[in-house]
Parts: structure tokens; sequence; C-alpha cells
């Protein structure tokens, strides 16, 4: 696998002032997925590419990039189509945090950003010297969800949940006979799923349980495109996207804060937001204007700012109420 090598002199180079989004579909080009679901990985890839980096003062906590985001749709959607690409630009990148393809759920969490990429069960980690004074991060990319989740699994699914919050630490007591303890444990899950699919591997009290809350469900149907012979990758754009990933995860440190003219704007934004009209997504609704946050930062820092502006707010907004009407 080729990588490109971001040197300290491209990193001070000015990043070319199009919007990260507008490249970001320059390279994808004519797919056969829909667009909703490459926007999403788009923000998936940069959520985790900024890790704990980032983050936006909110009262007494903080604010993260961190999404669980789901594309939903029938097989045969392109789901893998529009993750692929999205996920290899991080690869090439540098970024080296990725979840094991194939782990139990007991070293999935013991190994939060400890297990080298491409190893199973087979690894020797001592559980007794897991606390660290970093962030312990971890990006799943399943696409197929359930490869990951399994079935009915009530408990890890509590323990994703609480995962979201990007608590300080993470406790989980008598894993194969020892405690684990994670510090500042920041986990990203971008996977797909049908919906039939999803109802074997959530077990109904995940919706009760805040679980379903905490996931963006990224609803479309297959486009009916039929590109018979697809454009060849062009590298030219892709060394750009790269080289534009990797800068972002050197350059962006430290909190962002939101511009006084722009606070009106959230304030409409969180008090006139009627709640879905399905008692699946209640608690989603509670949980919403955290969700229009995240996405703030991340569009924010994609435009190499630690300012977020009326603008961002706006878009944010407009992303969510796109990805709502499907859900």
């Amino acid at each position: 696998m080729e990588y490109y090598l971001v040197t300290k002199i491209e990193r001070r180079i000015t990043i070319d002032k199009e919007d990260f989004f507008t490249e970001y579909f320059k390279y994808i080009g004519e797919s056969e997925a829909p667009t909703i679901y490459h926007r999403w990985t788009a923000l998936s890839i940069l959520g985790a590419n900024l890790g704990r980096n980032v983050w936006l003062p909110f009262g007494h906590s903080k604010i993260y990039p961190n999404q669980y985001i789901l594309l939903m749709g029938p097989a045969g959607a392109r789901k893998g189509t529009a993750i692929n690409p999205g996920v290899f630009l991080l690869r090439e990148s540098g970024y080296r945090t990725f979840a094991p393809d194939s782990v139990s759920k007991e070293m999935f969490l013991a190994g939060i950003g400890k297990v080298p990429n491409g190893m199973g069960d087979n690894f020797d980690l001592d559980l007794e010297t897991l606390v660290e004074d970093g962030a312990s991060e971890t990006f799943v990319v399943a696409g197929e969800f359930n490869d990951f989740m399994g079935q009915g699994d009530l408990k890890f699914v509590t323990n994703l949940t609480n995962l979201w919050d990007n608590l300080p630490h993470f406790y989980h007591p008598k894993l194969t006979g020892k405690d684990v303890y994670i510090e500042k444990p920041t986990v990203n899950i971008l996977g797909g799923n049908t919906q039939q699919n999803f109802a074997l591997c959530i077990p109904p009290e995940a919706v009760g349980n805040g679980f379903c809350s905490r996931v963006m469900f990224i609803g479309a149907e297959a486009t009916g495109k039929q590109i018979t012979f697809p454009e060849p990758e062009n590298a030219t754009l892709r060394g750009g996207m790269v080289r534009r990933i990797a800068n972002l995860r050197e350059e962006a440190h430290g909190p962002l804060s939101i511009a006084p003219n722009a606070k009106e704007t959230f304030d409409r934004i969180y008090k006139k937001f009627k709640p879905i009209d399905d008692t699946r997504f209640t608690h989603y609704s509670t949980r919403r204007f955290t969700h229009l946050l995240k996405l703030c930062i991340i569009l924010a820092t994609a435009d190499s700012r630690n300012v977020i502006t009326t603008t961002d707010a706006i878009r944010a907004n407009t992303i969510l109420q796109a990805a709502e009407r499907r859900m």
C-alpha cells in the first residue's frame, strides 16, 4: 500500500480554499451509492481523524466530534461503495487506530487504542497495564454491522452507549478474570446495515437505554444507477485529499468557540426543533442538539477554523434535516 508522507513544509502551505466536501466529492466522482452515504462517510472519517484533539466547551462538559453512523438501506444500496473510499483516504493519511476486523467483544474493549491493525484475538495484551495518560481511540469500520455487534448483546450495546459520551475513563470489571481501565476512551463507528439485520443485532431494550439516540441512521434507497466501468481513481485528487486529512490531524488542536453572532441562530434551532413523529426516536430528539454541535465542530475544523459560525449552524442543521427525513 502506498502512503503519502506529509512534510513540515507541506503542512505550512495554506490548504486550498475549496471546501473539503467539494473536493471530496470531486475525488469520489460518479458513483452508484447515494450522495447522502458519501457525505456521512466524509463526516465520519473527519470525526475519527480529529479524535480528542478538538472539542467544544459546553457547560461543565466538553463535546467531541466522535460519532456512531450507520448507513441504512436494502442490500445492494452500495453502502460499502461509499464507506471504502473514505476509509482508504484516512488510512493513507497515516491514521492508524482502526479497530481490528475480527476480535472478541472483551478484547475490543481492552484493546481500544492499543491493538495493532490486522490482529484479532491472537495478540498478547497485558490487561493490567491499560492505564495511560493519553486518549485511547478506536475507529470501528463495519460494512456489515452485525459482524461487529453480534446478535442481541445488550451488555455490549450498553458499553457502547457509555463510550459514546467520551467519559474521562471507562472501567469494566472482571474482564477475562481481570479488571480493565480505559483512559479517555474515544470511539467512532461507521457501519452499514439493513432494517431486518439491525433488528436482529440490537435488542428492543436498547431503544430505551439510549443507544439508538446516539446513532445517526442514514437511510437511503438504491439509486438505480448502473455504471458499467467506473472512472479510475484520480491520483492527483487522492494525493490532495490525503495531505489535507493529514494536515487537519496535525494542526487541529484545542477548544473551539461559537461566534457571538451565531448564538441566536443556535438558540432558534434548539428551541424550534419539532421532535420526529416516531416513538422510536423520542430519545434522539433530546440528544439532537449534541449531534448538531458535533457536526459544527467537524465543519469548522475541516475549514481550518476554531470558531463556529452561523453558516456552520445552518449547514449542520440542513445535513441533520436531510438525514431525519429518511430515518
